[in-house]
């Protein structure tokens, strides 16, 4: 049986080597130990201001700059795309502002918007579950829209890629001699009917084909799911019309994002800051690029990422002359 002296010495055997580790611990941590570590306080604490200086002069910067693009905008758009008709063809998950900014972007360009086609989850689906009905789809359809279905493949995805194949028909046309408006109409109604699209704004169908087309690529962080089905219909948008462009935010871009995946593909041209008024404008300008012959290439902040050069500039208004008889405002 274990006594009250035992319990006592073990009491006291505790305090003492706490009482040790205290004098210890101040011992060792005095002189140059505390120095040290006051040094390397300070050095931290002034790396932290001066991060925090370059952080806020950045944005600064980076607001400055969206102001400039947002009152120039109308000035480097006028007419770069008169008399075009671009389709927008908006992916699952994509981000409603990039959407309406690059709308307006093309307005300014004094494009016609002829239309916003969602693309529902269904038709992204690499699982398989839809892949029959797709190719069934497509199948019935592809007389009617005019193409030539290549032999069934052994791809996971090969029904979504002759979906694409017949929705790019609908939608584009690459050199005036699209479908009629009742048929593109009949192949947009059957699709939305078995869930694999909708028409944006509650129309019924897109207002004519068009010969530009913008892929709005999902939002949110990476990875994105469908990057396969996104890529293949990217590149049959490409193959219906005159140019594509696949446009993303700045937070949907990286490793495993759609984007990524069509810049490694390099079928189409890509701009991964299309939520910012930058972006916006060089999807525009992306587009006129492609509709003057040019290759496709990648814009925005993410290598390989570059402006277009040389930059496609807006129409210029005719100076006036003055005529004979008449003074430019000079003394008299």
């Amino acid at each position: 049986m274990i006594d009250f002296r035992y319990h006592l010495v073990s009491i006291i055997a505790v305090f003492l080597a706490l009482a040790v580790g205290l004098v210890v611990g101040s011992t060792a941590l005095s002189g140059k130990a505390v120095e040290a570590l006051q040094g390397a306080q300070h050095l931290a604490s002034n790396r932290n201001t001066a991060l925090t200086h370059a952080n806020n002069n950045l944005t600064n910067e980076l607001n400055a700059d969206q102001a400039f693009a947002q009152a120039a905008s109308p000035y480097l758009l006028r007419d770069l795309l008169s008399g075009q008709k671009v389709v927008e063809v908006l992916a699952p998950g994509y981000d409603p502002a990039v959407a309406a900014g690059v709308t307006k972007a093309l307005q300014q360009a004094d494009a016609t918007v002829t239309g916003e086609v969602i693309v529902n989850p269904p038709f992204a689906s690499t699982d398989g579950h839809d892949e029959v009905q797709l190719t069934q789809l497509a199948q019935n359809l592809s007389t009617k829209a005019g193409v030539t279905l290549p032999a069934q493949s052994s791809s996971p995805v090969a029904g979504q890629q002759a979906a694409a194949r017949v929705l790019a028909a609908s939608l584009l046309t690459a050199g005036g001699s699209g479908l009629s408006s009742a048929d593109s109409t009949a192949i947009l109604k059957l699709f939305s009917q078995n869930g694999y699209v909708s028409v944006g704004n509650g129309a019924s169908s897109v207002s004519a084909p068009a010969s530009l087309a913008v892929l709005i690529a999902p939002g949110g962080a990476p990875p994105q799911a469908g990057r396969g089905v996104l890529v293949a219909l990217a590149a049959a948008l490409r193959n219906a019309g005159s140019g594509t462009v696949m446009v993303g935010g700045t937070k949907s871009v990286g490793a495993n994002s759609v984007i990524g995946a069509e810049i490694n593909a390099g079928q189409v041209s890509t701009v991964d800051n299309a939520d910012t008024e930058t972006g916006q404008i060089l999807t525009v300008q992306a587009l006129r690029q492609l509709l003057d012959g040019k290759s496709p290439g990648h814009y925005g902040i993410g290598p390989p990422a570059a402006a277009p050069s040389p930059a496609p500039t807006p129409s210029v208004m005719p100076t006036q002359t003055p005529s004979p008889g008449t003074s430019s405002g000079g003394h008299k």
